[in-house]
């Protein structure tokens, strides 16, 4: 969900257009074709805003999108949509307030979780969650997919008393498909599932709901019987990300049970079992587990596998291939860290996902890669027998919740499972490829795996339960994560002692594959992670409405974005070309609410993130500064967090800390971009060498109501932040 970022304005939904969200790229060098899985620069989504439990999500068309909730404390959820194939996005419409219950005049309800999900024509779904009650839906698309969307809020007490984790999943065959469903209502069908957290059974269930719009939902499973606090019935399956299968229209999820409580009386050791919903002519589903009667009886689950202990942290997530065949992956919660690893299984669609294979463990255990401790897996199946496996991996055999001062990094694992002629799996032993996504460690310390109680124990909860690995139309994977390496919190407190604040700003990240093979069976390729000395953009991206404006503005609109040193290395020279830089007023007035036009370049040595920036107002009277990037904590139901980033002026005050620096602005007589150079002192950026590594390098051009020294709690809390219009990312810069 997006929301407003300029104060004192009432910005419409953003107005549909001729121009829609585009893939494309800049135009740098090609990783070379390769067998070994590499991946881009890491891709910087919001410069200002932070989130946890980042989502990502590729439409048909091939454009990417990215949500995730800010925290109860806000109660607002992020929604992007990127403009250029996933290297920068921008704010997705929304709509206001809808009722009392936020207390917050910044638009836009949630701030639990999100989850987006597309139908084949592209148009798109989205729901977040506050309150731990209350569901927000969305819709936007398929041809302006973010320029509009339409809403609606499904309550916060009524038809959903205590809900958790919702999820989509949508049913929309292809035609041609050879239909074997008993469904003979209208395509698309969304479900949109979520975790009873006042109902019976493990988990407390599942609440399962249908659409036909993806804007009114009614209750989707037969059985169900409320009683008025829940549900007398709830399906089995709480937490488990599902999965769907175009053909029959059934739907999987897949949980922990112990196994006594399963029905399977003969071992007291936990499992992971499968629940299977199948749809009668209406689309309400039968689970399984319906005994009739509002009655549950387990023992009619698929059991999946034997584990060591609960194989619920956190999720235990479901994917289907091309040819139906299931993967699912999972990580076990144990007291001892050496039993607590990753898998990742697999059932041949000819079994009816009946007959599970071996599990696979996917990830290594070793202390020496630093994977030696794992937690968030998440799974996405391509091709026949093919999947990614994604998850957080630490360098110590710790408890994740303990403060050991711990390194994670983001590992994926391609897994290949051999197939027969029709593409099911056999139950051969798979091929494996396991590589280290993040360039540096992407957060250090713990991990809590406590929820909302991690606040009593001082965990720190910065990246929330999960994250997410999808694939784009080439078959490349995309891996969103949070990166709090930069172990930012708000002044004047330090990262030494988190009783309330904790530190680590979750930059939302996304790493794009480059080379190796992808999940369609052939090497994907895009440009190459190696330093360069910058990046060219193509012009027309600078737009307001930021999704399907109508205009460009031109004295916002970057071309291109380079960093080079002085001779003597003393000076850091920050160049952006921008296509207009000689008439700030016209760009100011462009943005209703803005006072003022900023034009950043961020980038992280070390564990640290630096800035460089130019600020304009109507004047024409532009200031050049530089520093280290600052941040402004909100709280939420597990502790205070870095929630804005913000990059100071120099002034008068604790908060405006920039440094002065000199500064350009030069632009042609006749046509072509104008020039801006900010010549930093290394010394004002963290004394950077020619040998230093800048990574993600982005340039952006912004928006703001007020400056960003002056940026407080309160500006934070209503988001009266900088609004991108434009921007160019990401790459590494090193002298060579």
């Amino acid at each position: 969900m997006g929301r407003v970022r300029i104060a004192a304005c009432s910005v419409a939904a953003l107005a549909v257009a001729s121009i829609v969200l585009a893939p494309g790229r800049f135009n740098v060098a090609t990783a070379a074709s390769s067998n070994a899985i590499g991946f881009e620069t890491p891709t910087i989504v919001d410069p200002i805003h932070t989130n946890g439990e980042p989502d990502i999500a590729v439409d048909p068309q091939g454009r990417v999108f990215n949500s995730g909730p800010t925290g109860t404390g806000t109660q607002r959820s992020t929604w992007f949509g990127s403009v250029d194939g996933g290297h920068t996005f921008r704010v997705m419409s929304q709509k206001t307030v809808p009722s009392a219950i936020i207390g917050i005049p910044a638009p836009g309800p949630g701030g639990g979780d999100t989850d987006i999900a597309f139908d084949r024509s592209g148009k798109q779904y989205f729901a977040d969650l506050w309150a731990l009650a209350c569901q927000r839906v969305a819709v936007t698309g398929p041809v302006n997919s973010g320029a509009s969307d339409h809403e609606n809020f499904l309550g916060c007490s009524g038809s959903s008393p205590g809900s958790d984790r919702q999820w989509f999943t949508v049913y929309d065959p292809a035609p041609g498909t050879a239909k074997q469903s008993a469904y003979t209502g209208p395509a698309p069908l969304v479900y949109l599932v979520w975790n009873n957290l006042v109902g019976p059974g493990p988990n407390g269930g599942e609440q399962w709901n249908m659409s036909t719009d993806g804007l009114n939902y009614v209750n989707a499973t037969a059985g169900e019987i409320p009683n008025g606090a829940g549900a007398v019935y709830s399906p089995f399956g709480g937490d488990g990300y599902p999965a769907i299968d175009q053909v029959t229209g059934k739907v999987f999820q897949a949980a922990a049970c112990n196994a006594g409580t399963c029905g399977t009386s003969s071992t007291a050791t936990p499992g992971l079992y499968l629940n299977i919903g199948t749809p009668d002519a209406t689309g309400t589903l039968h689970f399984l587990d319906d005994a009739g009667g509002g009655n549950q009886d387990l023992k009619r689950l698929v059991k999946i596998a034997d584990t060591s202990a609960s194989p619920d942290t956190l999720f235990s997530v479901l994917s289907m291939d091309s040819a139906r065949n299931l993967e699912v992956v999972w990580a076990v919660g144990n007291s001892n860290p050496a039993l607590r690893q990753v898998f990742v299984s697999a059932a041949g669609a000819a079994s009816g996902w009946t007959r599970w294979t071996a599990p696979v463990q996917v990830s290594d255990g070793s202390a020496t890669t630093g994977d030696a401790t794992n937690v968030f897996p998440w799974i996405k199946a391509g091709g026949a027998g093919r999947a990614d496996a994604v998850w957080y991996g630490s360098n110590l055999q710790v408890d994740p919740s303990s403060h050991n001062n711990q390194s994670w990094n983001v590992f994926m694992s391609q897994v290949v499972f051999p197939t027969d002629s029709t593409g099911a799996i056999t139950g051969g032993a798979p091929s494996k490829q396991l590589v280290k996504v993040s360039p540096h460690p992407m957060h250090y310390d713990d991990v809590c795996l406590a929820g909302t109680n991690c606040i009593q124990s001082q965990g720190n909860r910065n990246l929330a339960d999960f994250f997410v690995v999808t694939v784009d139309n080439s078959g490349a994977a995309e891996i969103v994560y949070d990166d709090t390496s930069n172990k930012l919190v708000q002044a004047p407190n330090t990262c030494s002692v988190q009783v309330a604040d904790h530190c680590g700003a979750g930059v939302i990240t996304v790493a794009r594959q480059s080379s190796g093979p992808g999940l369609l069976g052939t090497n994907v390729n895009g440009p190459s992670n190696a330093p360069v000395s910058g990046l060219t953009a193509p012009a027309g991206n600078a737009l307001y409405p930021v999704i399907g404006g109508p205009n460009n503005v031109s004295g916002m609109d970057i071309r291109s974005s380079s960093l080079s040193f002085s001779s003597g290395g003393q000076v850091l020279n920050v160049t952006m070309q921008v296509a207009d830089l000689q008439h700030p007023a016209a760009a100011i007035a462009a943005v209703p609410g803005a006072t003022n036009v900023q034009y950043v370049t961020r980038w992280q040595m070390g564990n640290t993130v630096f800035y460089a920036a130019m600020e304009n107002t109507a004047l024409n009277q532009p200031i050049f500064y530089a520093g280290a990037q600052h941040t402004i904590d909100l709280c939420s139901v597990s502790a205070c967090f870095p929630h804005v980033l913000t990059y100071p002026e120099p002034g008068s005050g604790p908060t405006f800390t920039g440094k002065p620096e000199a500064g350009s602005i030069t632009c042609p007589t006749t046509s072509g971009p104008c020039t801006l150079t900010i010549s930093v002192k290394v010394a004002d950026v963290g004394g950077p060498t020619t040998s230093s590594l800048l990574e993600s390098v982005g340039a952006y051009s912004l928006a703001a109501a007020i400056q960003e020294g002056a940026e407080d709690n309160v500006s934070a809390q209503t988001d009266t932040v900088p609004l991108e219009i434009d921007g160019v990312c990401c790459y590494n810069f090193k002298k060579k």
